[in-house]
């Protein structure tokens, strides 16, 4: 059998054998199984990060990162990593490389969604609520006006593959922690999403809606004790 050209490491629990809920990683397999380039999962706890991780990250202990098979290179950051492999394989499927694609929605997570999660109920947490949902809007007139299926046109681009994941989490997020969900006049983002859920690339990436819902409540609490 042939060796994968990269060896990724991602969110999830190793013993479960099951993956978890790190937005960026969803991002980083997500080109990969678009772009046909083969990868070899590695499954990592994210409160038992080894040591080793900071050797090969510059310093870093974060996730994803990986290993590039074939010349030891390891890559770590997606907003890094997938403009490199857009570059390393100009041959296979185009995605893009972020700043060639829409520019949307680059407020919206983290910065906006985790001021709504952290907001305290009252006029806080209604202009939070506000903000967040204007650059939801935002998101969702780009796709109107377009009139495409995707950000990339008729095929998704580098937008796509890392909007989708982030709007995942503020779907399940908002729902879980506030209690709001995402408005049905936003027809076009939610039209979009469901074309993302359907891609063969999503459905192999996929991750339950509990880990996410696990991971905003123990990320909430545990901001909220830092304060």
């Amino acid at each position: 059998m042939a060796q994968a050209t990269y060896d990724i490491w991602v969110k999830g629990s190793p013993e479960k054998n099951e993956l978890g809920d790190c937005p960026f990683s969803h991002r980083m397999m997500m080109t990969m199984e678009e772009k046909g380039i083969s990868y070899n999962k590695n499954l990592l706890d994210e409160q038992k990060m080894p040591d080793w991780i900071k050797d090969v990250c510059d310093g870093n202990k974060q996730i994803p990162f990986m290993k590039e098979n074939e010349t030891g290179k390891w890559l770590y950051d997606s907003d890094k990593m997938a403009p490199y492999l857009e570059d390393k394989f100009p041959d296979l499927k185009k995605i893009g490389k972020p700043d060639e694609c829409p520019q949307v929605g680059k407020e919206l997570f983290p910065t906006k969604f985790m001021d709504f999660l952290l907001s305290k109920p009252g006029n806080d947490e209604d202009k939070k609520k506000d903000a967040l949902y204007q650059e939801l809007k935002a998101v969702n007139d780009h796709l109107e006006k377009s009139g495409k299926p995707y950000f990339g046109g008729d095929d998704v681009c580098a937008t796509d593959l890392s909007m989708a994941p982030k709007i995942k989490h503020i779907k399940i997020g908002a729902d879980e922690i506030k209690g709001w969900q995402v408005p049905s006049d936003l027809k076009a983002l939610h039209e979009w999403m469901g074309r993302m859920s359907e891609r063969d690339s999503w459905k192999k990436t996929y991750y339950t809606e509990q880990y996410v819902r696990d991971g905003w409540n123990l990320k909430v609490k545990t901001m909220s004790e830092d304060k």
